[in-house]
């Protein structure tokens, strides 16, 4: 115990402190401490560092406080102060934090009740921002150690959950807007009456405030609210993407233009989102908030790695402010309502008006530099590409590491805050990429009513040091995947790694494999997700609609003349290549390779040409400008190394860092004889699918890094005794890599042409919208019975028993007013159908095993089981339907029948009959 003697002066009083007050300070933390320890008569060593105290102490003062006696209030303070400074400095203070909140073991609830009102009372009446702090720290708490202390939170104080999402705004917006469709089907004001009583519509724009009780709050959203869910609210597809699906540029007049995006993730969802206008995205437009000149800036940037560690500097701002302060002010009404409709927020409103609803996220712009240009890019992206040497250096230190990655969550709680916000419980949100792998977990904390997918558009092979260097990344991102309701993955190599890992570091986990639909679901820690593989592919109509244009051929033919030369040789080849300046695409191996090819075979030396398009991206990060570099320097080098005297205006190499437009593109693939795709890794790289899309005539030379080989391969486009591609399996070995070169250009053209033909055929069949709906499809996850081989009477009663707890789920949802989902009638037709299976022909005349090991066989009459099945599956199609009417008619329904519990009776009865 410390040696000073004991003050009685009064110890402070907890979350007193204004946001124009000093700051306190270490010291003054530590004397506070100090004195309350010595009151509570606790041993403690005395020192300096805060973080050692209170580690040393939390649980000291916890079991002071739990013993509810004459000290418990004073141990009670001690603890408030802990966490006023553990929420005073939530990135320096956190480690600090999951000591505490440890500590506490199972009186958190108890605790979050006794500072629930020291928090409000500070932010309301001195503006401070505990109770946000509060919420990130136990999120990131929950991300870091796998718990769920923020729903303990919830239970604790149920107000603090619907304050934070604007639950009572969002009844009131759906509701009137019900309200509105409602009007709008019967014409008039006045037959409002005949439709909803005074009390529904009393209901419908009631916002509840003030106390909560325990008892409401938290369970209120489950209550009963005023007839069925409303079917004017369908559901939406609600896709989440760190980028945005349009380009924004500000006019030299300060007028904005946007324009649609032209990326792949746009490239693949696009299709999906614009069958609905309602359908909504939200993504960072690069609208970030600066609390340093406390305004919102809208910027977009690359970033560069500053020597100083921690820091990643803007290096290009396109686009700075919503409004310039040094605009003039407009002369008249024509004049503001021009510049409103030209201003940012006007310009998306107009977009808005026309395609799917586009919201921007808004986030600290701080968090965000170091979320994307850091833990996104600078560890996330290599790790996941099993690329470790391009790991940043900077994150060798654990501070650091943590500093980010507190980033990384924070803008992760942002946008899953902002998607759960603009949801509905019938929507589906669809999560996209390594940028957002945690949002899933965050949303689940915050609604669990709501269906969250997730697809990783990059590689899984993160290398062993993931785990054990970057445990603090490593484990959070494989736990967090498992909290989305289903994930996607490009290729099966990915969801094997992932699989892997999960069994490896958690033990505990349950993984079944369902192999009539490639299916894998696992269980961990009370949550079921399913992982299943769906390969990215093109819009092929995109790229079609150029082919057979007469410019395009005339493009074509003058790429080839500029590539090839006015008088190529007969048998000279034009190889091709597309890609962005990235390590991951190996673009330095292919040189290597490519001088090599030329080394030992020195015959096709003023023939062949390579044409290199690496389109420069990054240049501001220190890794990509040293590779881009030396990749630039090794082309030089092969162009003066390998002349020809025959063909003296022969190159070997053209190597471009600009891109092409689409048109152009595509001409250049229908002039070249041979398309050269060798990433080192890759999530699918659709440059291939794209090659032989529009030149079903091309050859191919394909690497196994990328998931478009994995693809064709477990297709059969290459096998043994059919080869329709050149693949190269190690890209680092540069003799077997330039003998696929030498194969693809002896090859002939008619051979060549036939295997073009396979690759174009496949590609054609399996399309983006295939892609999308397949991953969109409720029959593939977890939550879905599946078509059952029913040979036993256990067979048939455990099948019922799981039907029964689909109706229980139907049944509940309706009541709560919570729309039910596509898969509960897809269970129940799958059920339906299974018993069709097991009738004699023509009857409804059960037949099965009255056990495994008996030959003697059951028949039973289920024609009461099948006509409920009819009628569940006509009741959820009457719930869904535009009645607008249907209320009076669900009451009568509901009076009548009992959901299949008549039919679970005769079930276990006949059972008991049978034993």
């Amino acid at each position: 115990m410390g040696s000073e003697p004991i003050s009685e002066k009064k110890v402070r009083e907890p979350f007193s402190r204004a946001m124009k007050d000093e700051p306190i300070s270490n010291e003054q933390r530590l004397k506070e401490l100090w004195h309350i320890l010595d009151l509570l008569e606790i041993e403690y060593k005395k020192t300096s560092d805060l973080h050692t105290l209170i580690s040393s102490v939390s649980e000291s003062l916890t079991l002071v406080w739990k013993r509810r006696d004459p000290k418990s209030e004073l141990a009670l303070k001690g603890l408030l102060l802990i966490l006023e400074y553990c929420l005073s400095h939530v990135f320096d203070g956190h480690s600090v934090f999951e000591v505490f909140v440890t500590s506490l073991g199972f009186n958190t609830v108890i605790f979050w009740k006794h500072c629930a009102g020291y928090i409000f009372d500070s932010d309301l009446g001195r503006g401070t921002k505990f109770r946000d702090a509060l919420l990130f720290s136990l999120t990131l708490y929950d991300v870091n150690t796998g718990k769920n202390r923020l729903r303990e939170l919830y239970a604790a104080v149920p107000g603090i959950r619907k304050s934070l999402l604007g639950v009572n705004a969002k009844q009131f917006g759906e509701r009137y807007h019900h309200l509105q469709k409602r009007l709008a089907k019967y014409g008039s004001q006045s037959s409002l009456c005949s439709v909803s009583s005074e009390s529904d519509a009393e209901e419908a724009f009631h916002v509840r405030s003030g106390n909560h009780s325990e008892s409401d709050g938290e369970e209120d959203s489950k209550k009963p609210r005023s007839g069925l869910a409303t079917p004017h609210f369908q559901q939406r597809v609600i896709n989440v993407s760190n980028a945005p699906p349009v380009s924004l540029k500000r006019e030299k007049t300060g007028d904005w233009e946007i324009k649609q995006g032209s990326g792949g993730l746009v490239a693949c969802v696009d299709p999906v989102m614009s069958k609905d206008h309602e359908n909504l995205w939200l993504a960072n437009l690069g609208m970030n908030i600066n609390d340093k000149k406390n305004k919102r800036r809208f910027v977009i940037k690359t970033f560069r790695r500053s020597k100083k560690p921690r820091h990643f500097e803007p290096d290009k701002v396109f686009f700075h402010v919503l409004a310039d302060d040094d605009m003039d002010a407009p002369k008249n009404e024509k004049q503001k309502k021009a510049r409103e409709e030209m201003s940012l927020l006007g310009v998306l409103n107009n977009y808005n008006r026309g395609n799917y609803k586009l919201n921007p996220v808004v986030v600290q712009e701080d968090d965000y530099n170091v979320y994307y240009g850091g833990i996104s890019n600078g560890l996330l992206w290599p790790a996941l590409h099993n690329l470790p040497e391009y790991i940043v250096s900077e994150y060798n230190d654990e501070k650091i590491l943590r500093a980010h990655w507190c980033a990384y969550v924070r803008v992760n709680y942002q946008f899953a805050i902002d998607a759960v916000r603009n949801s509905r419980p019938q929507d589906f949100i669809w999560i996209h990429d390594y940028h957002l792998m945690l949002v899933g977990m965050i949303m689940q904390s915050l609604d669990q009513h709501l269906e969250v997918g997730f697809f990783l558009h990059i590689p899984f092979q993160p290398p062993g040091e993931f785990f054990s260097k970057y445990s603090t990344v490593g484990f959070a991102v494989l736990r967090g995947l498992l909290r989305f309701t289903k994930v996607g993955f490009q290729t099966h190599r990915d969801r094997t790694k992932y699989i892997e890992l999960v069994q490896h570091y958690f033990g505990t986990a349950k993984i079944a494999y369902d192999n009539k639909m490639d299916i894998y679901s696992v269980t961990n820690e009370g949550w079921t997700c399913s992982l299943g593989v769906f390969p990215v592919s093109i819009k092929n109509d995109d790229f079609l609609k150029f082919v057979d244009l007469p410019e395009t051929i005339k493009l074509k033919n003058d790429i080839r003349k500029r590539v090839m030369g006015d008088h190529p040789a007969p048998d000279g080849r034009f190889f091709f290549s597309v890609e962005r300046f990235d390590y991951t695409k190996g673009i330095m191996e292919k040189l290597q390779a490519y001088q090599r090819y030329f080394e030992r075979h020195p015959d096709r030396i003023g023939k062949d040409v390579l044409y290199q398009i690496a389109v420069t991206n990054r240049r501001s990060v220190d890794t990509y400008r040293v590779y881009q570099d030396e990749c630039i320097d090794l082309a030089d080098r092969i162009n003066q190394t390998f002349k020809s005297s025959e063909n003296p205006t022969w190159k070997p190499l053209i190597f471009q860092t600009d891109g092409m437009q689409r048109s152009e593109l595509v001409a250049a693939y229908l002039a070249m004889d041979i398309g050269v795709v060798t990433p080192k890794k890759d999530g699918m790289n659709l440059v291939a699918k794209e090659m032989l899309v529009c030149n079903p005539t091309a050859g191919l030379v394909l690497s196994t890094g990328a998931g478009s080989e994995i693809q064709f391969t477990t297709a059969g486009l290459y096998t043994d005794k059919e080869k329709n591609y050149h693949r190269i399996s190690n890209v680092f070995d540069a003799d077997s890599y330039c003998d696929a070169f030498y194969e693809a250009a002896l090859e002939s053209e008619a051979v060549r042409a036939e295997h073009g033909k396979r690759l174009h055929e496949f590609i054609m069949a399996n399309d983006i919208e295939r892609w999308s709906s397949a991953f969109l499809d409720p029959s593939w996850t977890h939550e879905v019975i599946r078509p059952t081989q029913i040979e036993t009477l256990d067979d048939f009663f455990s099948l019922m028993m799981k039907t029964r707890n689909v109706r229980r789920q139907i049944v509940g949802r309706v009541l709560k007013g919570i729309p039910i989902r596509s898969h509960f009638a897809i269970s129940l037709r799958n059920a339906k159908e299974s018993l069709e299976q097991i009738c004699k022909p023509g009857t409804h005349t059960a037949e099965f095993k009255s056990s495994p090991d008996s030959d003697e066989v059951a028949h039973f009459e289920i024609d009461n089981e099948l006509q409920e099945f009819e009628r569940d599956l006509s009741f959820i199609e009457y719930v869904q339907s535009d009645d607008a009417d249907n209320v009076e008619q669900f009451v009568d329904v509901s009076l009548k029948r009992e959901f299949g519990r008549a039919g679970i009776s005769k079930l276990k009865l006949k059972k008991k009959v049978l034993e």
